[in-house]
């Protein structure tokens, strides 16, 4: 009997190596792979940000280091960066103006990485017997936008001056972009912003009164993190801003499939299949989405229009709000 119960030292050993991985090999698992939200502003309502919805279907935010679980969204704005902070939330994408009214604020975030470089994906249609395809054909009309003090104002008003017809035109607040569209098929005004991907859903409901085009390009949109992230997760952090390029890089090469993964995330309801896809055809055709490179140029042309906003004072010391180091060499660029 006790022969029989009797262990080997070699066997024993053995044991005591399988039952001692057998405990650290989930740990090990958890260590390597970092499971994490992160803040992703109007995902799920705009396309803007449906490509990080690409990169979650192809896996590129599932690393040997890094699981991304969820997007978290957020409708942007000044709450955005507190919202973030107040979840636990290390990095972002977020609205430019949220990033710096959170860096204004003295919440310790820095942008990282570069998201949307372009305005042009906003611009404001009439109805089609209006006779209205041009700025000019808005002289003594009245042009809608959200609301007072937003960067739909902003444009506006940056275009009527580039075409001398200040005071010219009567601007109209409709609130959101769905009661604009309203307000200009009952008449309440003769054009209004539109974005994506409304555009591409009722896109032969209206047409183009005037684009942004003529504006010089702004960095509307940027990645951000949290000093803390920066200085204890430095590798985590490459690992969110690669995802981001490889996700965008995926998107311009195949559109279809991506928009099939935008429509799947968002919901088919939210976002039909063949919306996705012209609202994709769409925004490739305007370089829309960064691959992480920042353009301060587009920056500071931000902080122009928060200005008028009445949303920001002084110089910016970009030497202390961006943080590049975190991008490939490639994509670095002159601060």
């Amino acid at each position: 009997m006790l022969d029989r119960m009797q262990v080997s030292r070699r066997q024993a050993l053995a044991l005591g190596l399988g039952a001692g991985a057998s405990i650290m090999l989930p740990c090990l698992a958890r260590a390597e792979a970092q499971k994490m939200e992160i803040l992703v502003a109007y995902y799920g309502a705009l396309i803007n940000t449906a490509v990080v919805g690409v990169g979650l279907e192809k896996g590129f935010y599932t690393t040997p280091l890094v699981q991304v679980t969820d997007a978290v969204s957020s409708t942007g704005g000044g709450t955005a960066i507190r919202n973030m902070i107040g979840g636990n939330v290390e990095y972002g994408i977020v609205g430019t103006s949220a990033a710096l009214a959170g860096m204004r604020e003295g919440i310790d975030v820095r942008i990282v990485h570069g998201v949307i470089s372009t305005m042009e994906d906003l611009f404001w249609v009439s109805m089609p017997a209006s006779g209205i395809k041009s700025i000019e054909d808005l002289k003594g009309k009245k042009i809608g936008f959200t609301k007072p003090k937003s960067i739909s104002e902003t444009m506006v008003k940056w275009m009527l001056r580039k075409h001398g017809m200040e005071g010219q035109v009567q601007l109209i607040s409709t609130g959101s972009v769905g009661s604009g569209l309203s307000a200009l098929e009952s008449g309440g005004v003769d054009a209004t912003l539109i974005l994506e991907p409304l555009w591409s859903a009722r896109q032969g409901r209206y047409q183009i009164a005037f684009t942004l085009h003529e504006l010089p390009g702004m960095t509307q949109m940027v990645g951000v993190a949290t000093g803390k992230m920066m200085h204890d997760q430095p590798e985590v952090l490459r690992t969110l801003i690669k995802a981001w390029g490889e996700s965008v890089d995926f998107t311009y090469k195949n559109g279809d499939e991506a928009a099939g993964y935008m429509s799947k995330r968002y919901g088919e309801q939210n976002l039909p299949l063949d919306v996705a896809k012209q609202a994709v055809k769409n925004l490739q055709k305007i370089n829309y989405w960064s691959h992480g490179e920042i353009d301060t140029v587009g920056l500071n042309f931000w902080i122009q229009a928060m200005r008028e906003q009445g949303e920001w004072d002084g110089d910016p010391d970009w030497s202390k709000m961006i943080d590049q180091s975190f991008l490939p060499e490639s994509l670095r660029r002159q601060i």
